[in-house]
């Protein structure tokens, strides 16, 4: 039975929102919370000090968008779990706040959570536009429309829609959805995860809080998602390739209503500033409740993280702002933008997700997204293998698979970087030529005598290069004639990239990419993506009606249909001649071995084959002229999709279709039968 003893283990201090929320949650536990006496190394006699220990399935180290969904899916599935963050909050800072499309469709299959994610999000004329700009309320050089033709080609694609909600107000219903609806998932805040052992048939991490009081966590699986700094990561020997910094950037948060009533018809979800002042990007986060982050570049070390007082940031932000509005700076701190992908996503039994196996240059919103995704990847497939509705091997295809699409997110970040630079050019700005001067001129600052010499010469470099965004400048009509070519949806920084977002393969070959110079590699255009069935893709959203009255269903799309069976494959036939065939092998297969899977019959009369029907296929009815099949010139006769949505198979069932080729089929997938007990 489930101990008395609550699963939200919380330190002292917790932040209003999250006390009002933890104070609701259930007892989540189901692991074994049991007393340990803990033997020296010598093996001799008893320690006097007792560890708590917790028994559980997985270990989730991190608490942020990637563990916590995590958590919720593995809840979903029935896989006891445990969540371990540091923080006794929920931090405020508002961090990653653009959520994409297939983050979404996951969002979706979690309870109430995508109603409450669009809730919130600001509407969209606040966040449609990116607005390059002279101040935020002086001259606009131009702006970017992204919404434009966004309805049409959204509804052929999916189900649901981006949204734009900060992570310190997605963590609260992360939560609530955990609290509500997960009772395998436990919860223990304001503990640090501190070291970790592990052998071929479990692995043990240790904790401590801040009163120095210790835990142990015993598991068959552990997930590291602590962020960039993964200590997970470190621990179990994995390590980040690429650019550690490509730019340093001062994230000043502040709030304003002022500035919000003056933004009234000139609104943006991005700012691009470039004046003699400051150069840098406001972030409007709500508009409602007046949240802002200025990022502004600096260069370290010759300006130094103590310049940045609030008085001095408050200037900036004046100057940014073009008025000197009533703000009240919440926060200042000090951000590296990186390009890293860690070598490995997985080993033993320690599995990495989100920033701790990848980081990207925020251009391009992928950073929480991706993570989001890496844990709908993982989530199944621990899921399957513990419940031995699959082999082992199953988890080897998740930093494979994952590994694959990080790459290719950084250099798409990477690229989208490059086009906020083209920007900056126009000026005669280049991070690039900037950082380069800024390290000779370090070389030079070591020299105790000449520090403060030094440090006023670069900031005077640094003030010669904005000089050039002058509206006094002799180029500036050639500037903005520049600027007028190039602020275009195709060739400068977008905001929707549906090829990525939803049309990432897991079959496409990897991306060569060594950590340093970017990969021939071309990012897609906007206009040019049709979704496809092909193996290792998402399978496309497709509007399909039940057959079965009894279900009483209507039409639903093929993005629910597969979240509300997650918990099997998919065996989708898109010939209805071949369905007498595929029912009769289906039979035969599922007689002695129970495999991990539910037949949908498309386009077939359910009274013709009633006679056989064991009452859990599904009979549904589809316009398929609008699919794509990608698979080589082969038949593409039947489907199997993953629970994660992916195509994992296109059958060929020209020569026929027996049982023994379905379960070669099955067993290539790594799917095991499970014996029926008599």
């Amino acid at each position: 039975p489930p101990p008395s003893k609550p699963a939200i283990m919380q330190g002292a201090g917790l932040s209003r929102i999250s006390t009002a929320l933890l104070s609701r949650l259930p007892d989540l536990s189901r692991g074994l919370l049991v007393r340990e006496q803990r033997r020296d190394v010598h093996g001799g006699r008893a320690a006097k000090e007792e560890k708590e220990t917790l028994r559980t399935s997985v270990a989730i180290v991190g608490g942020g968008p990637s563990g916590l969904t995590l958590s919720i899916l593995l809840s979903k599935f029935g896989v006891n779990n445990v969540v371990v963050e540091k923080s006794e909050t929920v931090s405020e800072h508002p961090q990653a706040h653009f959520i994409n499309t297939r983050t979404m469709e996951i969002f979706r299959q979690l309870g109430t959570l995508e109603d409450d994610v669009q809730n919130l999000s600001p509407p969209l004329r606040e966040w449609r536009n990116f607005r390059y700009c002279e101040s935020v309320l002086g001259h606009m050089f131009g702006k970017i429309d992204h919404f434009d033709e966004y309805a049409e080609s959204s509804d052929r694609l999916s189900p649901t829609r981006v949204a734009h909600l900060s992570q310190n107000r997605l963590l609260p219903l992360l939560l609530k959805e955990l609290g509500t609806a997960c009772p395998n998932s436990t919860l223990i805040m304001g503990e640090n995860f501190v070291d970790l052992r592990q052998n071929s048939r479990s692995i043990e991490i240790d904790t401590i809080n801040r009163q120095g009081q210790k835990k142990a966590i015993l598991a068959d699986y552990l997930v590291g998602a602590d962020g960039a700094h993964s200590r997970v990561r470190e621990m179990a020997g994995m390590k980040m390739e690429g650019e550690a910094c490509l730019q340093s950037i001062m994230n000043i948060h502040f709030t304003s209503k002022s500035l919000s009533k003056a933004l009234q018809g000139r609104e943006a979800m991005l700012y691009f500033v470039y004046n003699p002042h400051v150069v840098g990007v406001i972030v409007s986060h709500n508009m409602e409740h007046g949240d802002f982050v200025a990022q502004i570049p600096f260069f370290p070390p010759v300006e130094k993280v103590s310049k940045y007082t609030k008085e001095y940031c408050l200037n900036l932000l004046w100057k940014a702002i073009g008025e000197n509005l009533d703000l009240n700076i919440r926060n200042i701190k000090p951000w590296t933008m990186s390009a890293l992908v860690a070598n490995h996503f997985s080993t033993g039994r320690t599995f990495l997700a989100g920033d701790s196996a990848h980081l990207f240059p925020p251009a391009g919103g992928f950073g929480m997204n991706t993570g989001v995704q890496d844990a709908h990847n993982l989530a199944w497939k621990l899921a399957y293998v513990l419940n031995g509705s699959a082999s082992s091997s199953l988890l080897h295809t998740y930093s494979e698979e994952r590994r694959r699409v990080a790459i290719k997110n950084t250099c798409l970040s990477l690229a989208n970087f490059e086009e906020t630079v083209k920007v900056a050019r126009t000026f005669g700005l280049d991070p690039q030529l900037a950082n380069g001067v800024v390290s000779a001129i370090s070389a030079v600052n070591q020299l105790p005598p000449f520090q403060q010499q030094v440090e006023k010469f670069a900031n005077s470099i640094l003030a010669l290069g904005r000089s050039q965004t002058s509206p006094r400048s002799p180029f500036r009509p050639m500037q903005q004639l520049y600027l007028n070519n190039l602020l275009t949806q195709e060739r400068s920084l977008r905001l929707l990239y549906p090829e990525e977002d939803i049309g990432f393969c897991y079959s496409e070959p990897e991306i060569l990419w060594n950590g340093e110079d970017l990969p021939n590699w071309k990012k897609s255009q906007r206009s040019s993506f049709s979704p496809a069935v092909k193996v290792g893709s998402r399978f496309p959203h497709t509007i399909l009606t039940f057959q079965d009255p009894c279900r009483n269903r209507g039409t639903c799309s093929s993005i629910d249909l597969i979240g509300d069976n997650s918990h099997c494959f998919l065996l989708l036939l898109t010939n209805a001649r071949k369905a007498a065939d595929l029912q009769k092998a289906m039979l035969e297969v599922q007689q002695a071995c129970d495999y991990a899977i539910t037949t949908v019959f498309l386009n077939c009369q359910v009274d013709e084959l009633a006679e056989s029907w064991n009452g859990k296929d599904l009979f549904m009815d589809a316009d398929l002229s609008q699919l794509l099949f990608e698979c080589k010139g082969s038949a593409s006769d039947a489907v199997v999709i993953r629970p994660d949505g992916h195509v994992a198979e296109i059958l060929d069932l020209s020569d026929g279709c027996s049982s023994e080729y379905l379960k070669g089929k099955f067993r290539s997938l790594g799917l095991k039968p499970r014996i029926r007990h008599q």
